[in-house]
């Protein structure tokens, strides 16, 4: 499947976990039949001259595995270790006592997942550059903006395309993860990060901006980049993915096979150590474009501020994804609605964001996402709620959003729409 990048596998493990950390030594040894040790993300985030944060609380690995076997050598080596692990019980180099998280705790076990496709969560064909349609002045006032309001800023990291080489904005950070030759170059090649940075900076124009470029010209990044993107250490208080896993066209036009938006244990494990974290950064991501009764990932995941979109009448936007639950069954808390625009027959927008120079129409819930975060980067800047840690802001955000809208239910519309308020 084109969703994969062949023949690599990721793999993550606790930092406590010896086995764990023995079968990676064994691997960067060459000492396993056909599984090749590429990088780790301290190595990764070496050749950025950035580091990994310190409270993580689990290692990450990239290794090389023959194509068309990922998912043989994902069973091999779970296989692997689980005999490994065996062995080490029988040694009595693990204590069911005092190493029991580490055998009972699914959390806590070693994952091996093939490196996934992101693609980023726009309706159209993006051009380079960035102009606001008149639907943006309406949409601000339907979440309540007031440029007044807007206090000293936050500092907001956005996982895309780049930006234009012509954004305004204090940009703090800026780093390119898809080529390392290149590292300081941000520039996009695509129009989708320029957009949405855009966006967030007119929401909040105080704000600092962290650009990690983490997806191509095609807008497509590895989830190995988008999780190094995220484990380095910085000071991002907002994390912005208009990213979702699976091709962005539902159907592969190489091999022709449907794709569909993954769950990655690995991804998985990597959000959620982030959101234990009292310091961590409040992370918000797009439902998806593909008119689904289930959320893309990541916004699945219910650690995940998840937003889908609805039109200027108030209404979901007809290409949204539509879902409160999230990736464990359960009701999603995070899940809220924001503009994103409309789109009619044969794929044309009645309804857009902002167009390129060359005149393309930007509509999705890429931009529902980049709203959000540029409104809770607002707010959240404003005297009254400084010293609010993630989950007071949240709380704030699910109390004050507005589910009046005569078509909103609670099944699809979550919290309602995020307003400034």
């Amino acid at each position: 499947m084109c969703d994969i990048h062949a023949g690599e596998l990721l793999l993550s493990f606790h930092r406590t976990d010896r086995v764990g950390e023995r079968l990676v030594h064994m691997i960067r040894r060459e000492e396993v039949s056909h599984v090749q040790w590429i990088e780790n993300l301290e190595d990764k985030l070496h050749g950025l001259d950035l580091a990994v944060r310190e409270d993580l609380q689990f290692r990450f690995v990239r290794v090389r595995v023959p194509e068309g076997e990922e998912q043989f050598k994902v069973n091999y080596l779970q296989f692997y270790y689980k005999a490994m692990t065996a062995g080490a019980l029988l040694r009595r180099d693990l204590d069911p006592e005092r190493h029991g998280d580490l055998l009972f705790n699914s959390g806590f076990h070693f994952q091996a997942v093939p490196n996934s496709v992101l693609s980023v969560t726009a309706g159209a064909a993006p051009g380079v550059g960035f102009n606001f349609s008149p639907y943006h002045t309406r949409y601000r006032t339907k979440l309540g903006w007031n440029a007044a309001q807007v206090g000293f800023g936050k500092k907001v990291m956005v996982l895309d395309t780049g930006v234009d080489p012509a954004f305004q904005q204090n940009i703090l950070s800026r780093k390119n993860f898809v080529d390392p030759a290149s590292p300081g170059n941000v520039d996009d090649d695509h129009g989708h990060g320029t957009a949405v940075a855009s966006i967030i900076g007119d929401l909040c124009p105080t704000a600092d901006f962290i650009i990690y470029k983490v997806a191509d010209g095609n807008g497509r990044a590895s989830e190995w980049d988008v999780l190094a993107a995220l484990a380095a250490d910085g000071p991002a208080e907002i994390v912005n993915i208009s990213l979702a896993f699976g091709l962005q066209d539902t159907h592969c036009p190489r091999c022709g096979r449907e794709s569909r938006s993954s769950r990655s244990a690995v991804f998985e494990t990597l959000i959620h150590d982030l959101e234990e974290k009292d310091a961590g950064p409040l992370v918000v991501a797009a439902a998806g474009n593909k008119k689904d009764t289930s959320l893309a990932f990541p916004a699945r995941f219910k650690d995940v501020v998840a937003i889908a979109s609805i039109n200027d009448a108030g209404d979901l936007s007809d290409f949204t994804n539509r879902s409160v639950t999230d990736h464990e069954g359960n009701p999603h808390q995070n899940v809220f609605v924001l503009p994103g625009g409309e789109k009619v027959a044969n794929n044309n927008p009645s309804e857009y964001v902002g167009d390129s120079a060359a005149g393309h129409q930007f509509w999705g819930t890429s931009f529902s996402a980049a709203y959000a975060s540029g409104l809770i980067a607002g707010l959240w800047s404003r005297p009254e709620h400084a010293g609010k840690d993630r989950q007071d802001m949240l709380k704030h955000l699910r109390n004050k959003a507005d589910a009046g809208h005569p078509t909103y239910v609670a099944s699809t519309h979550g919290n309602g729409l995020m307003r400034f308020a």
